[in-house]
């Protein structure tokens, strides 16, 4: 493949089997957030389509990482936001981070969350969850445990790669740990690579191993009756020995092993791998301090197996990689995020030979069930979740466990393959095998009730800002406050802010990145204002302005800005001004001049035109306003291009977005916004965090001003038209990736014949002519989709058969059904919410807003508008208004 920088994706999302009311299910999983930049050199021979087991590009040398451990300092808790972040911190090579904090710091999963964000090419990231499981590492006891004064529990690593900067932050619902760090690790480079096959052959006596000798001549003789794995050896990712502790090296037993997974990127490059191993061992051994890499294995995505911990492939080495088990047991850790792609069938394939043989070699036969390790039982494979409470080693490996255990057993029975070695499959991305557009949130496929045209509507996230950010201290001295478009000229908003002593006025620039820097200019123009907004450009001359209201003779005044930090003389906009809130609304009635909106006493809230610098008449915005204690516009919140209004309850301090239709007018609102109720201060200024969104600015009770990065999301992202006729069906199921190739699919219903299609869908908005999927439906109702709840990887359907009781249909995972079954209890309890009447559409959609929880879409069948009902651990949340318009579409799925 070509030398060039070539960008993959890292799916941290869980991807969640959807709860259902009624009808049709979209995507399960959704958001794509942190770009990992890979490097140009070590890419793979033959692009990334090699059969397990053969030549790549491996190290000839030992090979140290860099690590960089950057203090993650505590920040103020007493307004919203997080609890420690640390400083950007460059980066340099194939870059893993991870989080680190002091020895003797016992914290529980729940009670710590961290993430991590890049910076590449000037613009940030979202923030993307860094794995912590308190069962990951090793035991107590032993020179590399927690009770090791040295040793330092934290976070799983994750790659970000060639990014320039990165940064970490955390949250804590107690204490924040004391002593964190980020570890920010450059795995090195080898420049002399070769292609090399693997270097440990267990099928030879006389094989190579890195300092242990082999097990005993019975071991070896049980060994001879299993497959026989080879494995890259830890020379070839290019293992530095020196880094790791020779002296902690200890031997247990072997009575099971464990599957593991390493949250990392699932689009890596064979040639990426030992760069990626090396970062993983860096960070164990540097950054944690543990003995060496804590699992006994690893495993890619190419099927390749590669030594891990130091001490001998065939012997018991004890491992820190399953907290209270490491004894008694090893583990092989596939590269890779399995919570959001399916394990390719070669990856399966290593696990199950190099179980079988490693298990054989300890006398252990794969399919036993009663393996005791300390106090409890499990069987010979587990998966890491088997053992404590965890994700590891993802939904879709954790499924497979089964067809690891029957390929292992067989293996061991016979000595050769039970079935030829799969050819390498890529990873099958459930975002994308449940996407019916290329977009990354669910779709809806609906169908004109005249015209029968089938179109996909594409949700787009649901309309959010990131958590709070430090933006700047010490703004309780402050009795008024705006915000503007770019007052100095530099592209970014900026803050004016009036010094309650002095009656002087600051004029702070925006940094670009959330926050605020010193005053550039202090001026004395608004000492006399007792209101004052950012209105953008109103006069016409290309820089944006200022309007106040005099307090004493209550006239209102326009302060045209030079773009330089300061102002031209005021204009009078008008003599009186009898409005208790004034505030920029930018261009809202579509006339390409920015415009200004005031509430009068009696709550109505007023639209002025602008017109070069003064003011047209006004017009009525529908609605009663009088309940906000805060409102505001001048952004694009909503990213439609329109400008919008966000105002706050007075009674419940819930915040809601009014989106603006371009005529002078606001939609149905949007939110409620729960992040705000704490804030004495509100205002959308436009991009303040470098992403060219219009960004939210607050200031807490305690007076510190913080920033609410736009996420970029939309209710509905657009409209595709399929250029399919629907014109004899009664029923649209999105069903997800029915066939197993990675685009979402459509199952339709023959109103006439009541037989079942499928129709493959091609990524990009269009289907395949149907194919007959299953006959006899015409007699089946409440036909809904549930994604896999058979455990099979599938895709699965319930109805209810005329007459009976509620049945799951399996998918086939080609282009039918197998023999239905009863229903699952915990598919009934779903089921059991029922349809409230007022809607006549109730659509699972997967995680529609990316909280990694399950919603549903509803159409109000009178308006036709769609609300979200988004999915909390008791059910649903209250609805959310999504959009309007849809009243003329019959089918909906």
């Amino acid at each position: 493949m070509t030398e060039k920088r070539s960008r993959f994706v890292l799916l941290c999302q869980r991807a969640l089997a959807a709860g259902v009311v009624i009808a049709v299910a979209a995507p399960a999983a959704s958001v794509i957030t942190l770009d990992i930049v890979a490097p140009a050199p070590e890419t793979a021979v033959g692009g990334s389509q090699e059969q397990p087991g053969t030549a790549s590009l491996v190290a000839t040398e030992p090979i140290a990482p860099d690590v960089i451990e950057v203090p993650v300092p505590g920040v103020d808790r007493s307004g919203p936001g997080f609890a420690a972040r640390s400083a950007p911190e460059a980066v340099v090579g194939y870059a893993t981070v991870g989080l680190t904090w002091a020895q003797g710091e016992v914290v529980e999963d729940e009670e710590i969350s961290a993430s991590v964000r890049s910076l590449e090419s000037g613009v940030w990231s979202q923030w993307e969850q860094l794995e912590y499981h308190d069962e990951h590492g090793p035991d107590p006891e032993g020179s590399e445990g927690r009770d090791n004064p040295d040793t330092r529990p934290g976070t799983d690593p994750i790659v970000v790669g060639n990014v320039d900067q990165v940064q970490v932050r955390v949250t804590a619902s107690g204490e924040v740990p004391n002593d964190l760090s980020m570890a920010v690790i450059d795995p090195g480079q080898t420049t002399t690579p070769e292609v090399e096959q693997p270097a440990i052959d267990t099928a030879s006596s006389d094989e190579r191993e890195t300092g242990a000798a082999l097990a005993s001549a019975d071991t070896v003789l049980s060994a001879a009756r299993a497959a026989k794995p080879k494995i890259y050896s830890r020379a070839q990712w290019g293992a530095d020995e020196r880094m790791r502790d020779k002296g902690s090296l200890r031997y247990g037993t072997v009575k099971a092993g464990f599957v593991h997974h390493t949250v990392n990127a699932n689009s890596y490059t064979s040639g990426q791998v030992p760069s990626l191993i090396r970062g993983i061992y860096a960070y164990h051994t540097q950054s944690q301090r543990w003995s060496d890499i804590g699992y006994n294995f690893v495993v890619d995505r190419f099927g390749r197996i590669w030594e891990g911990r130091y001490g001998g492939v065939t012997r018991a080495v004890v491992g820190a990689h399953t907290l209270g088990y490491n004894d008694y047991s090893f583990a092989m850790s596939a590269i890779g995020n399995f919570d959001t792609v399916r394990p390719p069938a070669v990856m399966l394939d290593a696990y199950a030979r190099l179980f079988a043989w490693k298990l054989s070699l300890h006398g252990v036969k794969a399919g036993s069930t009663s393996q005791r390790l300390g106090s409890r039982t499990f069987k010979a494979i587990n998966g890491h979740r088997d053992a404590g409470s965890t994700a590891c080693p993802g939904r879709y490996l954790y499924a497979k466990l089964p067809k690891i255990r029957t390929r292992a057993v067989g293996y061991q029975k016979g000595g050769t393959d039970p079935d030829p070695p799969p050819d390498p499959e890529p990873p099958i991305d459930p975002k994308r095998s449940a996407d019916i557009s290329g977009s990354p949130w669910p779709d809806l496929v609906v169908r004109d009730g005249s015209s029968k045209r089938v179109s996909v509507v594409q949700t787009g996230g649901q309309v959010a800002f990131e958590s709070a950010e430090p933006a700047g201290q010490r703004w309780d001295g402050m009795d008024l406050l705006a915000g503007s478009r770019d007052l100095t000229g530099d592209q970014v908003a900026d803050m004016v802010a009036r010094d309650a002593g002095t009656k002087r006025s600051g004029i702070y620039p925006g940094d670009g990145r959330g926050g605020f820097g010193d005053a550039v200019s202090t001026i004395r123009k608004f000492r006399g204002s007792d209101q004052l907004t950012g209105v953008g450009d109103f006069n016409g001359d290309g820089e944006n302005d200022m309007v106040a209201r005099d307090s004493s003779s209550k006239a209102l005044y326009l302060y045209p800005g030079n773009g330089e930090g300061g102002f031209s003389r005021r204009s009078l906009l008008a003599p009186t001004w009898k409005y208790n809130r004034t505030f920029g609304v930018g261009d809202l009635d579509g006339d390409d001049i920015n415009d200004l909106a005031a509430r009068d006493r009696s709550g109505a809230l007023k639209l002025f035109s602008g017109t070069s610098g003064t003011l047209g008449a006004p017009t009525t915005v529908p609605n009663q306003w009088d309940g906000f204690d805060i409102l505001a516009g001048l952004g694009d919140l909503t990213n439609d291009g329109e400008g919008d209004i966000i105002a706050r309850d007075a009674s419940s301090k819930l915040t809601y977005i009014y989106p603006g239709s371009g005529d002078g007018l606001v939609g149905d609102r949007l939110g409620p916004f729960s992040a705000f109720s704490e804030l004495n201060f509100l205002t959308s200024p436009g991009q303040v965090a470098g992403t060219n969104r219009s960004d939210l600015v607050g200031r807490t009770a305690s007076g510190r001003l913080v920033s609410f990065t736009n996420t970029g999301r939309k209710n509905i992202a657009g409209v595709v038209e399929t250029g399919w006729i629907l014109g004899t069906a009664d029923l649209l199921v999105n069903s997800g990736d029915w066939d197993g190739d990675g685009h979402g699919d459509l199952i339709t219903r023959s109103e006439e014949s009541g037989r079942m299609y499928l129709r493959r869908g091609d990524g990009n908005g269009h289907f395949a002519e149907a194919v007959l999927a299953g006959t006899g439906w015409g007699s089946i109702g409440s036909i809904s989709p549930v994604g896999d709840v058979t455990g099979d990887g599938n895709p699965d359907l319930v109805g209810r058969p005329e007459g009976g009781s509620m049945r799951t249909f399996p998918g086939d995972g080609e282009s039918g059904f197998l023999r239905s079954r009863p229903v699952d209890a915990s598919v009934t309890n779903r089921l059991s919410a029922g349809r409230p009447r007022k809607y006549d559409w109730m659509l699972n959609v997967g995680d529609a807003n990316g909280d990694n929880k399950p919603d549903l879409i509803a159409r109000a069948k009178v308006s036709g508008k769609l609300w979200l009902m988004p999915g909390s651990r008791k059910g649903y949340a209250k609805r959310r208004f999504i959009g309007e318009g849809f009243a003329s579409y019959d089918l909906g799925g």
